[in-house]
């Protein structure tokens, strides 16, 4: 039979793990690399959803209505990007996307941060 790393059934051996967890993450260092993370990634999803496609279309005022405005007036072709954007954003589809991209983003962030040494 394999070893069993942690009995389960034994709370004090629960609360050690969870106390050593706390204790690393309380360190200045790793505090620093998670507050990257959470920075970044608040950032990056704020800077998208501020773009101007929203559930009930282009937002008034917004880059998107600019920038539609701007390059094809009052026809946007349909099946462009932008005509994409659009519609994925009204279906709700665009988050997804929108978050694995800001936690990728952040990712990167927080190992620079780590890299060099912030924090430490």
């Amino acid at each position: 039979m394999a070893p069993v790393l942690f009995d389960w059934n034994n709370g004090s051996q629960m609360l050690e793990l969870l106390d050593s967890f706390v204790e690393w993450l309380s360190q200045p260092h790793v505090l620093t690399i998670i507050m990257a993370w959470a920075i970044t990634f608040t950032a990056v999803c704020t800077l998208i959803l501020c773009l101007g496609f929203g559930p009930a279309g282009i937002g008034a005022g917004t880059i998107a209505a600019a920038f539609q405005s701007y390059m094809y007036g009052a026809f946007t072709p349909a099946g462009g990007i932008f005509a994409t954007l659009t519609s994925m954003a009204m279906l709700g589809t665009m988050m997804p996307p929108a978050a694995i991209l800001a936690a990728v983003i952040a990712t990167g962030v927080a190992i620079l941060v780590w890299v060099w040494g912030i924090g430490r």
